[in-house]
């Protein structure tokens, strides 16, 4: 990750780590390899209608030629949801590295990746 407040695990983030370990189950190593994540955050299908409930409730038009873009950011929005449920607007969690690290080997981009950033940094 780009700066070191983006280095973090998810064992490090009670409400990551918490999904970390389901009750009926032994702790997966990583909450990357669990099945709630792969589901919630990179099942396809699931993304596509979490991205038509996006765009209804922004106002927001689908670009086929940006639909890694847009998984990456409603899978990074879907993993809030999970973890933390609604924050409000302008507030932003940093996620865990190796959650970030997977949603973009999943969806990756042609450029740069922009990184965490506040709201008062944009």
């Amino acid at each position: 990750m780009d700066t070191v407040r983006e280095c973090i695990c998810c064992h490090e983030v009670q409400r990551v780590d918490r999904r970390r370990k389901p009750k009926d189950n032994e702790a997966a190593d990583c909450v990357t390899m669990t099945p709630g994540f792969m589901s919630v955050c990179l099942d396809h299908d699931v993304l596509e209608t979490a991205f038509y409930g996006f765009c209804q409730e922004y106002g927001r038009e689908i670009d086929q030629e940006l639909l890694h873009e847009q998984y990456r950011y409603i899978a990074y929005r879907q993993m809030v949801r999970w973890c933390w449920g609604f924050l409000g607007r302008h507030v932003r969690v940093v996620l865990p590295s190796c959650v970030v690290t997977r949603i973009r080997q999943e969806f990756p981009a042609e450029g740069l990746y922009t990184g965490f950033r506040y709201p008062n940094e944009n």
